[in-house]
């Protein structure tokens, strides 16, 4: 009896004991690590006369473009990448590598540039076949049907030569005569003698008749808005150095000097808190502004040019004027010319004097063709420097191009202390539709101040342009073109 009650109370504590032991022979689930979104790959493209390579980056890492001419290096952090240079001569092959040696993209700049139109075709994979399962049954080839014999094409029945006996006489019609035409007898009219006209005697000495006054026909009238410029005729009808399609993408080098521009489009959200940041500091720069931001914030505009800094042409409407590198066809010199001419007219009605000789084309899309139009205008054109694209109007749904407000001006700031920092033309925006806590324009104060510890100069793209030796140009040159067309349009205002 004993043992029975033993052998009970063994198999009772298997049984409590069961599932402890069970529970501690559990493993832990491993954490599973989602996967990391695949690099945005690398391409290139022509744009103007440079050369534009975008990629993107995990990390911190060293790039080196290297060809026959071509030897670049550029230090880049992670995420999105976009350099520029100067397009390479014809026949230009070069590799894309990373410092240690990796290839990224193998490029030949006489092929048209990659499509990232679609995604690249996947190779075909081959599976093997597995032994368990049959393999299925291959369709076996169709034999050709028998040809049908198409039916014959019955000729037609020739006709039965004619025989004397089937032939029946038939007696021909005789010929008709045609009736005489009757000649109506013509009418003689009597014959008038022409009366002699009697020439009055010539004197000797003929007076010349008096010039007749000519009468004017009403035509249109001119249609308002600034006129264009006449053709030159000699070389002080035209600005000095025109015709030269000059795009000043830097400054010179050795000075220690960055100049910052600012390009007014359709909003001025950060415009505000920019000038306070420069004014505090005693500073000044170049703002490149359209006819619609003209027109919309006046105020802000008579403050830019109170506090004395250089205003530029953005055009007037901010157009795409040469999407791909290649200028649009509907963008004729007359077209093109008007575009810039009425913003600088929208400029004067506020102002009462002309901008200042430099313009920047909407989106970097400018020729060398249009850039020596508006040279024909008195108009320089101001790109920016590689690498100092701040990207500031990028949005959280540009997650690329993403950046914070800190993280943007840090980026600026590493690259000015680069080797070749020196001379560097900054772009930045007077409108944000980013959140107002993330904005740049919010920290350029503190970025300022850290820049002037450190011993740069903040300087206008005029400034450039006259330490690397371009003949100054007069704004006031455009000043009667300017108000010719700005009486125009107010007088024709004035009748409606």
């Amino acid at each position: 009896m004993k043992f029975h009650r033993i052998l009970a109370g063994l198999g009772l504590m298997s049984c409590v004991l069961g599932p402890v032991a069970c529970r501690r022979e559990e493993k832990p689930i491993a954490s599973v690590t989602p996967p990391k979104a695949p690099l945005a790959p690398w391409t290139w493209h022509a744009l103007g006369g440079l050369l534009v390579v975008e990629g993107e980056v995990d990390e911190p890492t060293e790039l080196v473009l290297k060809g026959t001419t071509l030897n670049e290096r550029r230090f880049v952090e992670f995420g999105p990448v976009r350099w520029e240079m100067y397009r390479p001569a014809k026949g230009e092959k070069a590799e894309l590598r990373t410092r240690d040696g990796k290839l990224l993209a193998h490029w030949d700049f006489d092929q048209p540039a990659p499509s990232l139109d679609g995604p690249p075709p996947t190779p075909e994979l081959k599976l093997q076949s597995d032994p368990r399962k049959p393999e299925p049954k291959k369709p076996e080839p169709r034999q050709p049907e028998p040809k049908r014999p198409e039916p014959k094409q019955l000729e037609p029945s020739k006709p039965a030569p004619r025989t004397p006996e089937t032939m029946q006489l038939r007696p021909r019609p005789a010929p008709r005569t045609p009736e005489p035409k009757k000649v109506e007898p013509k009418k003689l009219e009597p014959v008038r003698p022409e009366p002699k006209s009697i020439e009055p005697p010539k004197p000797a000495h003929p007076k010349p008749a008096p010039p007749r006054p000519e009468v004017l026909k009403p035509g249109p009238l001119p249609a308002p808005g600034p006129k264009p410029l006449p053709p030159s005729s000699g070389s002080g009808s035209t600005w000095p150095g025109a015709g030269e399609g000059l795009n000043l993408l830097r400054g010179p080098r050795g000075q220690r000097q960055v100049c910052l521009t600012f390009d007014g489009g359709s909003t001025s959200e950060v415009a505000v808190d920019v000038l306070d940041s420069l004014k505090a500091r005693g500073l000044r720069c170049t703002f490149f502004l359209t006819g619609a931001f003209i027109q919309t914030f006046p105020q802000i505009v008579r403050r830019i040019d109170r506090e004395g800094h250089e205003i530029g042409n953005h055009t007037m409407d901010h157009p795409h004027l040469a999407p791909n590198g290649a200028r649009d066809s509907k963008w004729t010199k007359e077209r093109f010319q008007q575009e810039l001419l009425a913003a600088d007219q929208a400029f004067f009605r506020l102002l009462g004097r002309p901008m200042d000789p430099l313009w920047r084309a909407p989106y970097g899309e400018h020729t060398v063709e249009l850039r020596k139009w508006a040279e024909e205008l008195g108009y320089r054109h101001v790109g920016w420097s590689e690498g100092a694209d701040t990207l500031d109007w990028a949005t959280l749904k540009e997650r690329k191009l993403y950046r914070t407000g800190n993280a943007i001006l840090d980026r600026l700031h590493d690259r000015m202390e680069r080797q070749d920092g020196d001379g560097l033309i900054v772009l930045m925006h007077l409108g944000s539709a980013r959140p107002a806590e993330d904005r740049p324009a919010r920290v350029l104060g503190p970025f300022l101040d850290r820049a002037l510890t450190n011993g740069w100069r903040f300087v206008s793209a005029g400034s450039y342009l006259q330490t690397g030796g371009k003949p100054a140009w007069e704004r006031n040159r455009r000043a009667t073109l300017l108000a010719s067309g700005a009486s125009s349009a107010s007088g024709t205002a004035a009748q409606h």
